[in-house]
């Protein structure tokens, strides 16, 4: 086998990893962002039906910035170098949800169901420009 060839440098553990660009971080919060709200507004009218409003709770703020963060910090590619920023993330994702359970649930806000569709498509939006932006030029 050769010595450049990627089964080597996996195998071997001379593989130094790859740095994942910024850009493809921030997308993928923002993917991860518009999969939980599209996901927030079908449970929203499963439950509640629709047109019904949807209030913003302690909960799901803390669902939507452990979204943010798992998106961001997630491993995107096999031969990507782990390093304890993504670890420390993950972890006060979970962190969390779990304290989120332990605060009173105010209400922050009061909107229609709709907008959650609406913000989805637009973290979607965002995701996919930030993304192309990385992508090397033809």
């Amino acid at each position: 086998m050769a010595q450049n060839s990627p089964q080597y440098s996996q195998r071997s553990g001379k593989n130094p990893g790859v740095s994942i660009p910024i850009q493809v971080r921030v997308g993928g919060a923002f993917m991860a962002l518009a999969a939980v709200l599209f996901l927030l507004a079908l449970v929203a009218v499963f439950t509640d039906g629709w047109g019904t409003p949807f209030a913003w709770t302690p909960i799901r703020v803390a669902i939507i910035i452990a979204a943010l963060l798992v998106g961001g910090f997630a491993t995107v590619r096999t031969d990507q170098k782990s390093s304890v920023v993504q670890v420390v993330a993950l972890a006060i994702a979970v962190l969390l949800i779990i304290g989120s359970r332990f605060v009173p649930q105010n209400v922050y806000l009061v909107q229609h169901q709709s907008f959650l569709v609406l913000y989805g498509g637009a973290a979607l939006l965002c995701a996919l420009i930030l993304r192309r932006s990385v992508m090397p030029k033809a």
